[in-house]
């Protein structure tokens, strides 16, 4: 891909594009840098003298099987609800949140730090004489010491000296194998030595046998959130507790010394590392994990399966299957050389504008999600596939509200969407298992439910333990948020046979709930109860309330799945009589409004903030991810949404950053895309109780910390996203909106026509640069190259299906074109021209 630049803007090396890198270890867990396969990830300090590999398993999680969907729940059924909105009828506000909270079940279960490896590289002789014929060529002076992680390989590099002896260490998560990788080669042979060790109490010790090391451990029963303090907030069960375990091989000669796997010396090492909880989690496919073997078994057997020792070809196998995901999209921008340490790059780029930075931000972002989300396994966590802590931060479990909804968006739009496939299935996982229990059995409704978070179990139902904020533990469009997915993956790809088959039985399921939630009838309809999520207002006498009726969120919500579903039944030629009931009760719900100062109005009335700063931004969620706002069709809407933002202030979250930049990109505001990125950009503030080096570590003296207090999103040494803490929505979503700045795409009508914007919100300080292979509506990738400001050609290719595209440049109307499967049409506006 390449660009025309005038000499004042240097084209950025791929270094600057593609890689991150560091001329220290890592001290802490917030500086090493992430591996994953979407099963298995670790962290890897790049130590020197060996290195450090914190392991996570996508399965390992505390909790069980049997547990009962609505477990200490003391108010349930139809009657408990009506209560509850007889107690708002009377605005007996009081008595409205008791009885929520007594309809709270106490809490998700955490995913779990399973364990580390660690790594220790010792010399055994001198280096060989330079007269030696066995190095003849070698460079007599040691290395100095360098880290690297390259995004389009996934492999993390590094380099040092140990005793004059050079000494390389790459590891990669391996998408062929599924185990984690380690090779080590010198210019000298090396005694390694291997241990392993974790926060979770041991089930065995360990032990080798023929090349291999085993441990394993019990996993808990139940964890308890950082916020809440129970008597025992980390909870074993050996008689029914699950179980993991890290198994590690080395491909070559080795012996076993107490707890330590020892490799005879040589120049070259090769290991293999497998993890593996059992029994299985229900829903999870994953290889190997059929629910007759144990943990140890299930990880010996995947390392017992490696088909060759040889780490070039496995090591070019992997890179293969990698770079088939990475390679489909690619962003380029001008900026300064790569070839300084990341963390100094992000420092500078706070004083001179760095475009290139944005651009591996872009980039950083579908590595993550290439590593944490793959077929077969489990959605991705607040903290992706990668956590230390026990508990993570939120118990590093599911948050639906926002979190995990946008740790997706740039799934379809940048060319991921196999990366979507474990949230699709674990949407139809609550919708056919615990969803529709908890709807049944706490609400008396229709349908399916899921609330404001959800684990590997697929829980539905309010988490606050008798005592949680009504405001998020009881917001209830968790699963109609999710549902949306699925069409959406459908409007992308356009694979008829998945709408019928997979999205269709979830909405219409989605919309059974839907329809028993709304009151009224088709003249006046409203919701009740209503939050927008973790946001309060102040009632008559000052007091902070999260509960009320028709929030604005609750509308677009439901307005989107009415729209989804009538044209799903268009495409699928189906007639059911719900379509139209649903379209007909929504649209009878209140219509947005905007308050005296200008913003659009967050509740069902005009109320008095709690929070004015607060980082959500729920009230906009049909300004972005949806287009029920936009500055052609409702500009007064798209200035109140503009003006609510300006009104929550600059500062924020990393998370809430990243939407602000996409929300500013479909109001076409470059400027103000840039400002939110250039903000989530920043160097973040240390956090005390990120884990560091020593063996026990864990976060914090107690192992458990809280969720922070600070707003102040930016970037942690090894780029992930500050809430804080880290939270990967930040990286993921503010992929999704760099995307939405450069090409927009929308659903023009339901015979399918899409509606492609170009350039619809360039930030001015990215005047040169190109974008390719983003993914747009209609099953059709699109690239774009810019000069000075301006467009100066697109194509669109299409993929399996034929798809008509009206297509907008920054100016107006470009064209309409019809594209027949396979098929590209340029559009070269430098020199006016079209071609096929």
């Amino acid at each position: 891909m390449s660009t025309r630049r005038d000499a004042a803007a240097p084209p950025a090396p791929s270094e600057a594009l593609h890689a991150l890198r560091a001329s220290t270890p890592a001290s802490r867990w917030l500086e090493a840098y992430p591996v994953g396969n979407g099963i298995r990830g670790a962290m890897c300090a790049g130590l020197s003298g060996g290195d450090r590999l914190w392991l996570n398993d996508i399965t390992a999680w505390s909790g069980r099987a049997d547990a009962d969907p609505l477990e200490g729940v003391a108010l349930r059924g139809s009657g408990a609800l009506d209560a509850v909105r007889e107690a708002l009828d009377a605005d007996d506000l009081d008595g409205a949140e008791a009885l929520l909270q007594r309809m709270q079940a106490p809490w998700v279960q955490a995913y779990l730090p399973l364990g580390w490896v660690d790594v220790d590289v010792r010399p055994v002789v001198d280096r060989a004489p330079l007269d030696d014929p066995t190095d003849r060529g070698r460079d007599e002076t040691p290395p100095p010491y360098g880290r690297r992680l390259d995004l389009p390989t996934g492999i993390a590099t590094h380099e040092y000296a140990r005793d004059a002896v050079a000494v390389r260490h790459r590891t990669w998560a391996d998408l062929v194998t599924g185990a984690i990788m380690h090779e080590i080669t010198a210019d000298a042979p090396v005694r390694v030595s291997v241990r392993v060790g974790s926060l979770l109490r041991a089930r065995s010790a360990p032990h080798g046998h023929d090349g291999t090391l085993a441990t394993q451990w019990w996993l808990p029963v139940d964890v308890a959130p950082g916020h809440e303090q129970p008597d025992e907030p980390v909870r074993y069960d050996e008689s029914t507790g699950r179980h993991g375990a890290v198994v590690v091989r080395h491909f070559g000669t080795s012996e076993f010394d107490r707890d330590t796997l020892v490799a005879t010396p040589a120049r070259t090492h090769l290991f293999a590392i497998a993890t593996a909880t059992a029994p299985s989690i229900p829903g999870d496919p994953g290889p190997g994990r059929g629910s007759g073997h144990g943990a140890v078994e299930r990880a010996a057997a995947l390392v017992g399966g490696i088909p060759s020792s040889d780490a070039d070809v496995l090591r070019t196998s992997h890179e293969s299957a990698h770079r088939a995901l990475y390679d489909r999209c690619a962003l380029e921008l001008p900026g300064l050389d790569g070839d300084v340490d990341t963390v100094e790059r992000v420092r500078r780029a706070q004083e001179h504008d760095d475009p290139s930075l944005a651009a591996l931000a872009f980039h950083y972002g579908r590595y993550l999600l290439i590593g944490s989300s793959q077929p077969g396994g489990l959605p991705l966590t607040l903290q992706g596939l990668w956590n230390a802590q026990l508990p993570g931060p939120w118990s590093s479990a599911y948050t639906t509200n926002i979190n995990l909804q946008m740790a997706y968006w740039p799934a379809e739009t940048t060319g991921l969407a196999e990366c979507h496939e474990p949230l699709l299935r674990f949407t139809r996982r609550l919708a056919e298992t615990t969803g529709p229990v908890v709807a049944r059995e706490l609400y008396g409704a229709d349908g399916w439910v899921a609330h404001h978070n959800s684990d590997a179990w697929a829980f539905a139902a309010p988490v606050g333990a008798g005592h949680g904020d009504p405001a998020w533990a009881n917001w209830a469009l968790g699963g109609v948020w999710l549902a949306l997915h699925l069409w959406d993956h459908y409007a992308y790809g356009r694979d008829p046979a998945y709408l019928r088959e997979d999205a269709w039985p979830v909405l219409a399921s989605t919309a059974a709930f839907a329809l028993s939630w709304i009151q009224g009838d088709d003249e006046h309809a409203w919701t009740s109860p209503s939050t927008s999520p973790e946001n309060h207002y102040l009632d008559a006498e000052g007091r902070e309330r999260g509960v009320a009726v028709t929030a604005t969120m609750d509308v677009a919500l439901l307005r989107e799945l009415a729209d989804v579903c009538g044209r799903a039944a268009t495409v699928l030629g189906v007639d059911e009589p719900w379509v139209a009931a649903l379209a007909a009760r929504t649209a009878a719900l209140p219509d947005p409004r905007v308050s005296p100062r200008g913003e659009l109005l967050e509740w069902d009335r005009e109320r008095v903030e709690a929070e004015p700063l607060h980082r959500h931004l729920s009230h906009l969620v049909g300004l972005y991810p949806y287009a029920q706002i936009t500055p052609e069709a409702t500009p007064g809407l798209a200035r109140a949404a503009s003006e609510s933002i300006r009104l929550r202030g600059p500062e924020s979250t990393g998370w809430a950053l990243a939407w602000r930049a996409a929300m500013q990109a479909r109001l076409g505001d470059g400027a103000a895309v840039h400002e939110h990125v250039r903000m989530a950009l920043r160097p973040a503030d240390p956090v005390p109780t990120a884990p560091p080096l020593a063996a026990d570590a864990s976060s914090g003296a107690s192992g458990r910390v809280g969720p922070a207090g600070g707003q102040r999103g930016g970037l942690y040494p090894n780029l992930f996203s500050a809430h804080p803490p880290f939270q990967i929505d930040g990286n993921l979503g503010l992929t999704a909106a760099i995307a939405e700045a450069l090409v927009q795409s929308f659903d023009d009508d339901p015979a399918g026509a899409v509606r492609v914007r170009v350039l619809p919100a360039l930030p001015p300080q990215w005047p040169d640069g190109a974008v390719r292979g983003i993914r747009i509506r209609g099953d059709v990738s699109v690239d774009v190259e810019w000069v000075d400001g301006r467009l100066v050609r697109a194509c669109l290719r299409a993929g399996a299906r034929a798809a008509t595209m009206n297509v907008y440049g920054p100016d107006g109307p470009i064209g309409t074109c019809d594209l027949a499967p396979g098929t590209t049409q340029v559009f070269d506006l430098a020199g006016r021209g079209t071609s096929w």
